[in-house]
């Protein structure tokens, strides 16, 4: 019993020790604009505190959107993750030529700090990685199937990150979440671009029947036959939690005089018929249930000219499905993620600027 007793209050020392805040020192960085020093000390200040956040997790997570829009997602973290950072001091503070500098001392709830880093971690752009690997053993983690996928996708106004580009995610890596649903690498590595949702997959290719071969009645194969084989996971996260929206496997063949020939033949059916199918998956899984209407109002006197400028630049606005009118001075905007998404995107686009947002609704001043 008393080994018992014992045990719990070791337990409970740990987690009262890490319930404790964390004492962090971080700097922020903010251009003076017009003269605006006090606008430059605003922004420097929330870019401190978000810095602040990343020392406490452990990562870093560098945007533009971030860089942006710091004074708004300081205040969206502040709304929807109370007392991450309890309190903080400004322990120095300097103007640099067109740079306003400020450092801050901040006590940082440490238990707290994945949830609120979470909030713009997870933005509306899906990282994409399809790797080939050849017959030789050859690996191309960029693949015409992968640019193809990333070009349709983009088409569509979509934000796309090609993970093969130096993130340091390989095909071993791939292979190993994969085979073990253990996707903590591969959030990790998507984690980096703000993506919360993960288009991934490896193409295996084997020749299956070489020129020359014997198919019966004394006839020979006049060519290569190399095949490729497509195994693939659309991953997003909920609540929390990792979902697989959509799996599959998709053969595909190619033949050629050469073996290099039909393996050349058979990536272009993977940019040519596959990837088509993959677009077509994501879109259907990220365009339906989630999606959501948000009200978008723009402030002051009506002025049409400037809410059909608000009206194209939404229709441009990646994952924006449509835009209706919705009276005189709003838009109806249906949108399949949170509003602290589509609030970064108006403000980073430039021409207008975000003075508040709520779930439902985001108002808008012309700049």
């Amino acid at each position: 019993m008393k080994k018992l007793f014992f045990l719990f209050v070791a337990v409970f020392m740990c987690s009262a020790v890490y319930a404790q805040p964390v004492k962090v020192s971080a700097v922020g960085e903010a251009d003076i604009s017009g003269g605006d020093t006090a606008s430059a000390r605003t922004v420097a200040i929330a870019r401190a505190k978000w810095t602040a956040l990343e020392e406490a997790a452990g990562v870093k997570v560098k945007s533009d959107a971030i860089l942006q829009n710091a004074v708004l997602v300081d205040e969206a973290i502040k709304t929807e993750v109370q007392g991450v950072i309890k309190s903080f001091n400004i322990t120095g503070e300097e103007k640099d030529g067109s740079i306003y500098r400020v450092q801050i001392s901040a006590m940082v709830e440490k238990s707290k700090v994945e949830n609120a880093v979470g909030i713009v971690s997870k933005n509306t752009t899906i990282s994409v990685m399809l790797p080939v690997v050849f017959p030789n053993g050859r690996v191309e983690e960029s693949s015409a199937l992968s640019e193809n996928v990333i070009n349709e996708l983009t088409a569509r106004n979509m934000e796309v990150v090609d993970m093969a580009s130096g993130n340091g995610f390989g095909v071993k890596e791939l292979e190993k979440a994969m085979k073990s649903n253990d996707y903590l690498a591969l959030r990790n590595a998507a984690f980096k671009n703000l993506s919360n949702t993960i288009l991934i997959g490896k193409v295996e290719t084997t020749a299956t029947a070489q020129q020359g071969t014997d198919i019966g009645y004394g006839v020979s194969l006049p060519f290569n036959v190399v095949t490729g084989r497509l195994t693939y996971r659309l991953v997003t996260e909920k609540y929390g939690n990792r979902v697989i929206l959509a799996s599959g496997y998709i053969p595909v063949r190619g033949q050629g005089t050469t073996i290099e020939d039909a393996t050349f033949r058979m990536t272009e059916n993977l940019r040519d018929t596959v990837a088509n199918t993959l677009v077509g998956i994501v879109m259907e899984k990220m365009q339906g249930a989630n999606s959501r209407m948000v009200t978008v109002r723009l402030m002051g006197r009506t002025d049409i000219d400037k809410l059909m400028q608000l009206k194209q630049m939404l229709t441009y606005t990646s994952w924006v499905l449509e835009v209706k009118d919705q009276g005189v001075d709003a838009l109806a905007v249906t949108y399949p993620e949170k509003s602290l998404y589509l609030a970064t995107s108006i403000n980073g686009r430039g021409g207008f600027k975000v003075e508040k947002f709520s779930d439902y609704e985001i108002v808008v001043s012309p700049q």
